[in-house]
């Protein structure tokens, strides 16, 4: 059988090289590609630059896959067209048309792989689909395709009803190889675009993000099963019994995932909101949401992993769920003797004069309790970012208040006490 061929292969090129209409392709085929040759120099050198002047002003993405993508295909896309063109006219007058049948399907298949090599980030995949796509596209063309498939295929591995031919190893390899190909390149891209868009806030990024990835790795996923011929019905019995591990022993995770997709959607914590949790004994910014945690990251550095399932159970502060402002309160004490409106006022001016003092909410000063010592009274005042914290804040505004208590002569008392020894 094999001689059969090979000698059937002899035969069709003897054939094809005897044939005067061999040499009138051929002819053609010269002027087709000095033809495409000449028009892709004139688009490069003319056409596009003035092209991509112009999507630079319009939209910078457009001109970026004008270079990359664009320009290195044209000159096998210009071959490509004037080669159909020209068998076409060719196809008018002669019958033999194999030269040109062929040279096409070798174009395509050029053009095919440099796409490839050109949207990777590496060459391996381009590679890889070169050493298996040429050799099939050449017996293609001699017409032994088919008998080549089916003696690769009498080679066989059978597991039970499971069956794996040497074909079908070669066949399942490259199907793969291109089916990450595409996955990997859905991926990046719709990353790329979301991450860059300026129209989707940040935790909407995460939610489409991930949306993505599950969808593009479940096609995955099961167009590997189908080209290894898995039964997809096994799997029936297989996510029941998931779903009856999720139920038992994996609550806590599956409360969890929930949760987080939850606060996804329902956007009450976003990254980087400052948040308090557990009764004000975690306080810090949100940094990342995670499948099963939220990364919080406090005052004094420390990275806590909080489950997602605390921010739905439990009671959460958002200091920045609508705005930044914040309150910020002072308590202080008088002696008795003071000028208890002079101290408002003195109270008041320190906050105002604050530079990240808010002139609304308005400034609030109030006498609350008689002690036994001396006369309370809190001071409220709002400041405009609480992101850059409120200590500080707080801490200028006492200093003030102090100094200039010091300064009017008002008194803050403190318990005098005696101890006698007996």
């Amino acid at each position: 059988m094999r001689e059969e061929q090979v000698d059937k292969v002899f035969s069709a090129v003897e054939k094809t090289v005897a044939n005067t209409s061999f040499y009138w392709q051929s002819l053609s085929l010269i002027f087709c590609f000095i033809a495409s040759y000449a028009i892709y120099r004139i688009t490069r050198k003319i056409i596009l630059p003035k092209l991509i002047s112009f999507s630079i002003k319009k939209n910078i993405e457009l001109s970026r896959l004008i270079t990359r993508y664009l320009t290195p295909l044209l000159y096998p896309l210009f071959a490509i067209i004037f080669l159909s063109i020209a068998l076409s006219i060719y196809a008018q007058f002669f019958r033999d048309v194999t030269l040109f049948t062929t040279t096409i399907k070798l174009m395509t298949l050029f053009l095919f792989l440099r796409f490839l090599r050109i949207s990777s980030n590496n060459t391996f995949v381009a590679n890889a689909a070169g050493i298996f796509l040429m050799p099939a596209m050449v017996l293609d063309i001699f017409g032994i395709l088919d008998s080549t498939t089916a003696y690769l295929d009498q080679y066989a591995l059978k597991i039970g009803t499971f069956r794996i031919s040497v074909y079908l190893v070669i066949k399942a390899f490259i199907v793969l190889i291109l089916l990450f190909w595409v996955a990997n390149l859905i991926l990046r891209k719709s990353h790329s675009y979301v991450e860059n868009s300026r129209k989707i806030d940040s935790s909407t990024k995460g939610i489409i993000n991930k949306f993505v990835d599950i969808v593009v790795y479940s096609f995955v996923f099961i167009a590997v099963l189908k080209i290894l011929g898995v039964d997809m019905t096994t799997f029936a019995v297989l996510g029941g019994a998931i779903g009856v591990g999720i139920g038992f022993g994996l609550q806590k995770i599956a409360s969890n995932f929930i949760s987080g997709i939850i606060l996804l959607f329902e956007k009450s914590v976003e990254i980087g909101d400052i948040v308090e949790i557990d009764n004000g004994n975690i306080y810090g910014t949100v940094k990342h949401f995670g499948g099963r945690y939220a990364l919080v990251e406090a005052t004094d550095g420390k990275e806590i992993m909080i489950p997602n399932e605390d921010f739905i159970t439990g009671r959460v502060t958002n200091w920045t769920y609508s705005n930044n402002r914040a309150r910020i309160e002072i308590n202080v004490g008088v002696g008795y003797e003071s000028d208890l409106e002079k101290v408002k006022q003195i109270m008041i001016e320190c906050a105002s004069s604050h530079p990240r003092c808010l002139n609304y909410p308005e400034i609030e000063c109030f006498v609350t309790k008689f002690d036994e010592y001396d006369i309370k009274f809190v001071l409220y005042f709002w400041i405009s970012d609480i992101v850059q914290g409120r200590a500080g804040a707080k801490s200028d505004v006492m200093v003030k208040i102090w100094n200039s208590f010091k300064a009017n002569n008002i008194r803050i008392p403190v318990p005098q006490r005696e101890v006698k020894s007996l």
